[in-house]
């Protein structure tokens, strides 16, 4: 779990308590969409004109089910409330050591469902967007 999950710069797993599932994983490496064609209908014409070259991706939504553990509960709260912190800075710059040089740079846009259980175990359904799936590289961030 230490040096899987990286957001912000941040081991995850020691700073929050934070990991992540294989779906998640899976979510992060779902193939962005494309923007639709350039299409023209013309009267004057048969069937439509469609651009086909020089595609561009779209940005896509993800969500993304992480889990928060801890020792007890002064140790929980202590890491849900820093990782709150986190969210709140509307940027996550994620990154997997499968996926060495690949940052997804998404926007933290709501947590749909939280759950949490036995006070030291968390689970979360993070929904993130993905503005330009084109921008993976760690410069810039």
């Amino acid at each position: 779990m230490v040096g899987d999950f990286f957001i912000n710069s941040k081991d995850a797993y020691t700073e929050w308590g934070v990991s992540i599932d294989t779906s998640s994983l899976s979510a992060l490496m779902t193939p962005a969409p494309n923007k639709e064609l350039i299409e023209n209908k013309s009267r004057l014409e048969h069937g439509k004109k469609v651009i086909t070259s020089n595609p561009k991706k779209d940005e896509r939504d993800l969500t993304l089910t992480i889990n928060l553990t801890a020792r007890n509960e002064t140790q929980f709260f202590e890491r849900y409330n820093n990782f709150c912190k986190e969210l709140a800075t509307g940027i996550l710059n994620i990154k997997t050591r499968y996926q060495p040089d690949v940052v997804y740079k998404t926007i933290y846009l709501s947590c749909n469902q939280f759950t949490q259980f036995m006070r030291g175990i968390a689970s979360f359904s993070l929904k993130l967007n993905e503005p330009n799936p084109e921008d993976r590289s760690e410069d810039n961030s």
